[in-house]
């Protein structure tokens, strides 16, 4: 019989006592009492729509969270994703299925859902490989500003607003721009087609195709909204590599907006 102060200590205590033990050894040991949490980003300064009929709004922008991910353990940046749809009912249905589990008490089932589900891929730039995430953390907050296409005639603008009128990727107010100052554009996952579906620009390049029946980054309903016009959404989200699993974490998503791609504009 063991003693505690000088008094029995009954075989329950005792059971329990290394019941407690283990237990805890085996949730130190297995570092299942840690779990990664990431902020999300927050704010956004334009979030347009695709039934939107004034193109200068035609463009996403918004804030990256990365203070408050200072402390958040595999914490990488941030990434956008999208998904091109030529039926505005699918992509209002799947949009709010995605954002109807975007709360804190469901963790990541947004993050899953969005790229599990309906298989939204991560944006790519027009030369290279973009990094992974898209806006890698540099430990504080930045604004991130794209365009997807060019509004048609356009081309050669260069202002100061050049996120109206010109695909772009503007971060902090710098244009990401490749080695020889050409500015870089976004693209489409793989950065081997535009999102100048219909080549408005006329640069009679390989990578202006149409979405085809079967891309991993298009939706294809047989009953389209409107011809020779497509929907694109975006989402940004908070990630962070979780060595336990060897795989990422994220945030909640974002909700950039979506912009219409419409031949001739």
């Amino acid at each position: 019989m063991s003693f505690k102060n000088g008094a029995p200590q009954s075989a329950g205590k005792r059971l329990f006592a290394a019941f407690s033990f283990v237990c805890g050894v085996f949730f130190s040991s297995c570092g299942l009492d840690e779990v990664i949490s990431v902020a999300e980003p927050t704010k956004t300064n334009n979030d347009p729509n695709y039934s939107g009929v004034d193109f200068l709004k035609w463009y996403c922008s918004f804030v990256t969270e990365e203070r408050g991910n200072s402390d958040t353990k595999g914490f990488s940046g941030t990434d956008i994703y999208y998904k091109i749809y030529n039926s505005s009912s699918a992509l209002e249905s799947q949009r709010s299925s995605i954002l109807s589990v975007n709360t804190t008490s469901n963790g990541t089932a947004s993050a899953t859902k969005m790229i599990e589900t309906y298989s939204y891929q991560p944006l790519g730039l027009s030369s290279g490989s973009p990094d992974s995430p898209f806006i890698p953390d540099d430990g504080k907050n930045r604004s991130v500003v794209f365009r997807a296409k060019t509004y048609s005639g356009n081309e050669n603008y260069a202002g100061d607003n050049m996120e109206q009128f010109r695909a772009c990727v503007i971060i902090d107010g710098q244009v990401l721009s490749s080695g020889d100052g050409v500015p870089l554009v976004p693209f489409r996952n793989g950065s081997t087609k535009s999102f100048d579906f219909f080549d408005d620009n006329d640069d009679e390049s390989d990578s202006d195709v149409k979405p085809a029946e079967g891309d991993s980054d298009f939706y294809y309903s047989s009953s389209s909204s409107a011809d020779d016009t497509y929907y694109v959404q975006f989402f940004a989200v908070g990630v962070a590599f979780d060595e336990a699993t060897l795989s990422n974490t994220y945030s909640l998503v974002l909700d950039l907006g979506s912009v219409p791609i419409i031949k001739g504009s």
